[in-house]
This record gives structure tokens, sequence and C-alpha cells, in this order.
């Protein structure tokens, strides 16, 4: 269980914000070592630096949070899950299909969360004696880096960073067509990140660490295995055959995923886990606050990632004016629901009484899909108090165009 950090709201020292605002320091860049090291490569060179700079610091958390995603990719690909798409750190995107998989066991969907928050862990932890007032300048260009998804240490076009992260927002129909749009327009991005952007990351750490809590909160294994040795039976019973039914092989997989899901979900939670991932959250925020403070009193201009009003920004991505505030307020609401200032609504309470998310994450409860949406399972954590609305939500969602998904993944 991760302990729970403790965030005051952040201010930067005079010091630091003149540091921040009048000096830009020499950048180093690691693009070679991530395009012939690989990410795990350069994990190692970094770890092996003896007084690590505070370049070197974020550079080897950035490598530690990617190899997490690596990791994640590995094990889906080791054992034949190359074509899941759900929308959970390292299973939001599709692989190459493995032709020589090893056999499934139930225990891998725990094991690769457990991996991705153990490497989260190292990531925030690598970054951790980086100050307000450090000088961090990391240039990347990202086309340099990948993953080694079918780890045999060689890298292939199926594996850069690029394509992996554009596939999250488009089909497989359309991927190769915007790949191709965007390197007509000068491929990938190179960005410096600087010492804002440390914040930023370290907000994302706490982002896929506390999704991997409340997925191991929910533990599969057991359900996994039960649905897998019912499905054998049915397979022998008749004989390997497909029934001549309007269900393709693909169908039969859902309702496999989806019988597992509800089962893991009506299993008593771990509270441990629950509580872990309420801190994790939470400290995503504060580190966002911290983030948008620090690039707030920027004053240059050097292949920025995230940027303020009078930045542009190297991703190629026009950031709307305002668009920090209007991310701030729905991190504003997000906070006030995890602290239980805010209730969740829900259909048959009305906008008076809500359900308490901070006091379910504390002591929670089984989640029986059919008692949620009813409300009857959800009866101990409903109290009366100021409701949550999503007027946050739809105005963010205009000021970006309708692309909420897009700027909520990239602002984090």
């Amino acid at each position: 269980m991760k302990t729970q950090m403790r965030f005051t709201t952040p201010t930067l020292t005079a010091a630091g914000m003149v540091m921040l605002m009048g000096t830009t320091a020499l950048a180093e860049d690691y693009s070679d070592q991530f395009g012939t090291l690989g990410i795990a490569g350069t994990i190692s060179e970094l770890t092996a630096i003896e007084n690590p700079t505070p370049s070197d610091r974020f550079a080897l958390g950035g490598a530690l949070f990617l190899r997490g995603i690596e990791t994640a990719f590995q094990e889906r690909y080791r054992v034949g899950l190359a074509e899941l798409d759900i929308d959970l750190p390292g299973l939001m995107t599709e692989l190459n299909v493995n032709p020589t998989p090893e056999p499934f066991t139930p225990d891998v969907i725990a094991d690769l969360f457990a991996e991705i928050g153990s490497h989260m862990d190292q990531a925030q932890a690598a970054m951790a004696p980086i100050n307000a007032t450090d000088q961090v300048a990391v240039t990347l260009d990202l086309g340099q880096v990948w993953f080694d998804i079918n780890a045999n240490g060689t890298r292939e076009d199926s594996e850069d960073l690029l394509p992996v992260m554009v596939s999250l927002f488009v089909s497989q129909r359309e991927l190769q067509h915007t790949l191709d749009a965007i390197n007509a327009a000068g491929g990938a991005p190179t960005i410096t990140f600087d010492t804002s952007d440390v914040a930023w990351l370290q907000a994302y750490t706490h982002v896929f660490a506390g999704t991997s809590e409340m997925v191991l909160a929910f533990d599969p294994t057991d359900i996994i295995a039960k649905v897998q040795t019912n499905v054998e039976t049915i397979d022998t019973l008749r004989g390997g055959a497909r029934p001549r039914m309007w269900l393709s092989p693909d169908d039969e997989n859902l309702a496999d995923l989806i019988t597992i899901v509800l089962g893991a979900l009506e299993q008593d939670p771990d509270p441990e886990h629950t509580r872990a991932a309420l801190a994790d959250f939470q400290a995503v925020i504060a580190h966002n606050v911290v983030f948008w403070d620090r690039v707030r009193a920027e004053t240059d201009n050097n292949r920025e990632f995230i940027p303020n009003a009078s930045q542009d920004s190297a991703l190629g991505l026009l950031f709307p004016p305002n668009i920090d505030r209007a991310w701030q307020a729905v991190l504003t609401d997000a906070e006030q629901v995890l602290s239980g200032e805010l209730l969740i609504p829900h259909w048959r309470t009305g906008d008076q009484v809500g359900i308490n998310l901070n006091a379910w994450l504390k002591d929670p409860a089984p989640l029986d899909v059919i008692g949620v949406l009813a409300g009857s399972d959800l009866a101990p954590y409903m109290e009366r108090g100021p409701v949550a609305t999503t007027r946050a939500i739809s105005e963010f969602d205009e000021i970006t165009g309708g692309n909420f998904a897009l700027f909520a993944f990239t602002l984090n």
C-alpha cells in the first residue's frame, strides 16, 4: 500500500520564480539514447550516473514511466492479447499479433497492472529530488522513442511511439492515413521538457498508478480462472465446433470479457488498494496545479510541450485561449468529488442527494451492476449535500471544439 502524500497550495519561492522566468538551462539531448538503447537500455544508462543532474532525473523518470507501458505491451504480446482495446493503461491500443503466443494464465492481468504500478512508483522516486528551483531542460526527439513490444531487442516500424500513441485516437483503418499526414507535416516533434513538465509527468505517473490500484482492488485472477475453465468445458462438449448462430468468435470473446469484468466488480474490493488509488488521484490534481503555476510563469518559448498563452507548442496542437483555466475547473470539481465535498449524482436521488465517492474509496463495497444502476447498493454511501454537475466538463469540451478526450489525455 502506498503512503498518502500531503500537498499544500503550490507556491514558488521568489528565487525559484526568477530562475524559471529569467534563465534557460542548457538542454541535454537524450534522443540518441532512447533511439539506440531502447527504453530499458536508457534506464540502465541513466541509473548508472553517480551524480545525476535534474535533467538526468527527469529523463530517468520519463524512461521508467514509458517502461511501465512497454512491459504491459510485452506481456500482452507474449500471451496473445494484442487485439484488446480497453480504456485502461497498457490496454488502450491494438498491437501486432504474436504468431506463436504462450498460454494465457489467469494471473496475467493482475501481474500486468502490478508491474505498471511498480514502474510508476520508481518514476516518482526518480523525480522526487527535483525542486522548483532546479533547471530541467530535456530535449527529446519523439521520433526516436520506441516500445520493444515483441521484446526481441530490435526496433520495428510498428513499435515507434508515434503510431502507438496516434492509435489511441483513430481507428486502425485511419491510422496509416493519419501517420502519413503527420509525416508530411514534418514528422514526430522534438520537445524540450522543462521544470514545469516535471509536475506534468509526476501527475501522469499517479494517473497510471491509481488506475492500477483500482484494478488490483478488484483482482480479476479468480474470475478469469473460473471463466476460462467453464469456456474450456463448453468447447470440449461441443467438440470445438462453433455454433451456427449470429455470434462470431469475437462476440464470444466479448461475452467472456463482460463476464470477467462484472464478476470482478462483484467481489469484495481490497480497501488498501482503493485507499491508495484515492491518494494517487488526489496527487494527480495537486501536481497538475503545480504544473500550471509553473507554466504561467515561463517567459521563454523553446520547443514547448504544453504552452502558456505566450508560447507555442512543438506538438503542433493549437491550445485554445484559457484552456488552463477551463481544465483547472474540471480538476477542481474532480478534487471535490474525491474529497467528498461534492457528491456524484444518481438518477433516483435528485439534485440534493448524491454518492460520496470518498466514503466508498475509504471503505469500499462490491459493485453489483444491477444494484448500482438501481441505486440500492449505493444507499450506504448516499447523503444530502451539493451534487456535482457537468458544467465544467461541458465548458472544457466547448473550448476545445469537441476534442475533450484528446486534450484531457494531453493535459492529464
